[in-house]
């Protein structure tokens, strides 16, 4: 039976303000970035002095003081400051945690944002933010539930925010797990999947590489400080723009189809995406595709329906072992993209090899965890028996 949980949903729609409201919107990104930035050198003293680093509350303790001494402070909204110095807090907690680097100082023109929870609200086809009134905004469709926030954001297409919303959803149960489907993920082919299907990568990057010389050439012509520069600097903005929706699109559409088929869980391996980035040979290619993006998005969107996904250990020989009898070659270069087991006589695919493999590791993995004897089916192009199913097993 499920029962109901809230789950937190966050659905983006751009603003279009008047000018009045445009200029309120850039004052309210400079004091957010200012007050972050002044907060940092705040709390630079502070360690200095006393060792310990200060709680978000212990920042937003000096904000009537420096809206004393920085009266332009008063014209944004005070609780977006207070928001910024709870943000530099966590900021600082993942740093001493080595979750994350240390808080780095803002410059115009980095991730301009602000955040609003208190006295926001949606009314119609416009959005009320403190000190900046009804904007008219355009989006998709609202989901039903709690606001918790408004995040507004710049961008060199215009200005967007983004809406959280605490919506009570019913949770749905974990579905018997006993089909899986092994997932191979590739740079010529983005992924294939253990019923040899394969989907080639898009590339939009590299598709886009052409325009974007011929605009950075253009940039770099330009006079410095010369409005023809600003222009030719946001056109080359909007290329880059452009490429990151169509791989966000491309991903979302792509892990919706797999959701959506007949599967109780997804095998992928593990990766180590941002270790393999330092290879300079592979890095842009690997960033083209967007795995880490894809593998998100598959994850929550399995989540939500009751599937699952199954992790692989990266370092489990896929493309080597024989899916049909598990004899595991010594090497295997990336050239050879077709191999036949010396041991059975069976041709492989060195992909689609991989992906049932993956979808076999993850089964044995999973019945080793319930305590049973019993496996989920591994999805294949052609119906197998149980047998040679797990013939490597």
């Amino acid at each position: 039976m499920p029962f109901l949980l809230t789950m937190l949903r966050a659905y983006q729609v751009k603003l279009y303000p008047n000018q009045q409201q445009i200029e309120l919107l850039d004052k309210h990104f400079g004091c957010c970035r200012w007050v972050y930035n002044e907060m940092i050198r705040i709390n630079q003293k502070a360690y200095h002095r006393r060792g310990k680093s200060l709680s978000g509350y212990d920042m937003q303790s000096y904000l009537p003081n420096l809206k004393k001494q920085y009266p332009w402070l008063t014209e944004v909204n005070s609780h977006s400051l207070q928001i910024v110095c709870h943000n530099l807090a966590e900021a600082y907690g993942r740093f001493f945690r080595k979750q994350g680097g240390y808080p780095q100082f803002k410059r115009k023109g980095d991730s301009e944002s602000f955040t609003s929870m208190k006295h926001s609200r949606i009314e119609g086809n416009k959005i009320r933010l403190p000190k900046l009134g009804m904007i008219r905004f355009r989006g998709g469709d609202r989901p039903e539930g709690k606001i918790k926030r408004f995040t507004v954001k710049k961008s060199v297409s215009g200005y967007y925010v983004s809406v959280m919303i605490d919506t009570p959803d019913a949770l749905p149960e974990s579905l018997q797990l006993q089909s899986i489907l092994g997932i191979d993920l590739g740079i010529t082919e983005i992924i294939v999947t253990s019923q040899d299907e394969k989907v080639k990568a898009p590339k939009y990057f590299k598709t886009a590489q052409g325009k974007l010389r011929q605009r950075q050439q253009t940039f770099s012509r330009r006079q410095k400080s010369s409005n023809r520069r600003r222009k030719a600097r946001c056109s080359v903005a909007l290329l880059h723009e452009k490429v990151r929706n169509q791989r966000k699109d491309f991903n979302h559409k792509l892990t919706r189809k797999l959701v959506d088929g007949e599967s109780q869980a997804f095998a992928v391996e593990s990766l180590n995406v941002k270790g393999m980035m330092q290879n300079h040979s592979l890095a842009k290619h690997i960033a083209d595709c967007g795995w880490s993006q894809f593998l998100t998005y598959l994850k929550y969107k399995s989540e939500a329906v009751g599937k699952q996904v199954v992790e692989v250990d990266r370092w489990f020989p896929s493309s080597k072992t024989c899916s049909a009898c598990g004899i595991v070659r010594q090497s295997l270069p990336l050239k050879i993209r077709e191999w036949q087991c010396s041991d059975c006589g069976s041709v492989h695919h060195r992909d689609v090899n991989a992906a049932i493999n993956i979808a076999l590791e993850a089964a044995r993995n999973s019945a080793f965890d319930r305590g049973d004897c019993g496996r989920p089916t591994v999805l294949r192009k052609a119906a197998v028996s149980e047998a040679s199913t797990y013939a490597a097993a």
